[in-house]
């Protein structure tokens, strides 16, 4: 496998597995405001189910650690990218700080309209 074939490849996988915690993040997230709406809908005390909302929480926690360490990871390798000589390796179509706004050409106008 040639080198820039490998950079590809891996960045393939780092982008799904940045989106799943992000998909994980996001449905423990949702699951979590919606509990407090179904308890007061069936009318039952904050005290039940407080075990759970507490886990949840701690579930929160370990995900965004989890996003915080792969985005880390996500620098180291663009760091090995560089050292095995694939500058240039871009994949995906999202934005990254340092990218400009995609335009597609189209500028803004006075009344944020495009051209």
């Amino acid at each position: 496998m040639k080198r820039l074939d490998a950079a590809r490849a891996g960045a393939h996988k780092l982008m799904r597995a940045e989106a799943a915690i992000d998909a994980a993040l996001r449905e423990t997230a949702e699951l979590m405001g919606l509990l407090p709406s179904l308890r007061m809908e069936a009318h039952l005390s904050a005290v039940i189910g407080q075990d759970a909302v507490d886990d949840l929480g701690e579930t929160l926690s370990h995900i965004l650690s989890a996003r915080r360490t792969i985005i880390r990871a996500h620098g180291g390798l663009q760091t090995v990218r560089e050292q095995i000589g694939c500058r240039s390796v871009s994949v995906g179509e999202l934005d990254k700080p340092e990218d400009g706004p995609r335009t597609g050409g189209f500028h803004a106008l006075e009344g944020g309209r495009a051209a």
